[in-house]
């Protein structure tokens, strides 16, 4: 198994002057391999959704390792329960997170004239988490099972072994233009959706921003664009990750102006 992970700055960003507020990871092991991918919110009231990605992929990174060497590759555990305690379990992992980082560094006047005045109350009256506001993706692959957990937009697309994409994560309807489900949720934890497999195994597994969704507009498009990508990754495995590395302000440029992290999986 190899895992992979990139991430862009959106040209929007760059003209004036917003810093990636996206974050992506991954790890991969004899055992396992893992991939995250988190979108931090783009409105100016979310003024730390930077931070708020980068600790969410960290805390789901974390998270999922800690499963997988505590349990034999997902299957001592019955479906439900497990899906819904990890789920739980990162939402107050991210949750201490961002406390501690407030803490550390106290919001500034300059980031609290960000907000209007209702959401100046929020913060007053200590509710103040969705500053950190952010989406999140993680995949997860070991020798006999698929699993996949997601708050909010972006999509995962899979390949099995005869080149056929799909989507195993089920959509959020809610998701709809710029208005997304998040981390910061109050109800988070029945809004995450998940996939678990353990026959018919994707053999590649890619994860994206809706950077990448913006961009091919429709789910024919970005099989398209998945499907050169993994041809990619057969062909040219030790210079693909350069090669989409450099390709992703071209994407952004040409298509969403969104940031883009996408993040993978190939067996």
């Amino acid at each position: 198994m190899r895992a992979f992970h990139v991430s862009e700055i959106g040209a929007s960003h760059i003209l004036v002057g917003k810093p990636c507020q996206d974050y992506a990871a991954s790890i991969e092991t004899e055992n396992y391999a893992i991939a995250v991918v988190a979108d931090g919110h783009g409105s100016d009231c979310y003024f730390r959704s930077d931070r708020g990605s980068h600790l969410a992929v960290a805390t789901a990174l974390q998270m999922l390792q800690e499963f997988l060497s505590q349990t034999d590759n997902m299957r001592t555990l019955p479906k439900n329960d497990w899906q819904h305690q990890l789920a739980a379990s990162i939402i107050s992992r991210w949750g201490e997170a961002i406390e501690q980082d407030k803490s550390d560094e106290e919001f500034t006047e300059a980031e609290l004239s960000l907000l209007k005045e209702h959401q100046k109350q929020r913060v007053a009256d200590g509710k103040w988490q969705f500053v950190y506001g952010t989406t999140l993706i993680a995949i997860a692959r070991t020798e006999r099972v698929f699993f996949g957990m997601h708050i909010g937009d972006g999509k995962c697309v899979c390949f099995d072994n005869k080149g056929k994409p799909s989507q195993p994560i089920p959509w959020d309807d809610d998701c709809f233009q710029n208005r997304t489900t998040s981390l910061c949720d109050g109800d988070a934890l029945t809004r995450f959706r998940f996939a678990y497999q353990t026959k018919e195994l994707p053999v590649e597994m890619f994860i994206a921003s809706d950077g990448v969704d913006d961009t091919y507009a429709t789910d024919e498009r970005l099989y398209t664009f998945y499907d050169a990508l993994r041809k990619t990754f057969r062909s040219n495995p030790e210079t693909a990750v350069k090669d989409l590395q450099e390709f992703l302000p071209q994407m952004s440029a040409k298509g969403s102006k969104d940031d883009i992290s996408i993040a993978g999986i190939i067996m």
